[in-house]
């Protein structure tokens, strides 16, 4: 069953491939959503990464809304998490503390190739799959 999209609401979410694990994108805004413990088997894959959201256009204006709900379980609003990378930035994922899964906006997991974090993410995603 498509799911919506927790930014755009109403938009529904696309199956693609990014290696060998299937997540679902905005067509919209490009957010990406994880299924529980496909983020940790998609970190690492560089390659896969890159082309994410290379084909949509950013969206007009962005949502900086905290508040957004779990594409899976509609009465749930996501939790914001921040991760820090080696180069100082500060990357935010947004989860699903019922379903477990995970909300990536535009560029945050493409964006994204330190190794470091890389396992980080690994490290915490495979703990909680």
């Amino acid at each position: 069953m498509p799911l919506d999209c927790p930014r755009c609401e109403q938009i529904l979410l696309e199956e693609i491939e990014v290696g060998e694990v299937l997540v679902d994108r905005c067509p919209r805004c490009a957010g990406i959503w994880f299924d529980n413990a496909e983020i940790g088997r998609v970190a690492g894959n560089q390659q896969g990464k890159r082309n994410i959201d290379s084909s949509i256009p950013p969206p007009p204006t962005a949502s900086d809304a905290v508040l957004i709900d779990c594409p899976r379980c509609s009465d749930v609003h996501l939790r914001e998490m921040s991760f820090m990378g080696n180069d100082g930035r500060t990357y935010t994922l947004f989860r699903c503390i019922s379903c477990i899964g995970t909300w990536m906006d535009r560029g945050e997991l493409r964006d994204e190739e330190d190794a470091d974090l890389d396992a980080k993410l690994k490290r915490y995603f495979s703990k909680l799959g």
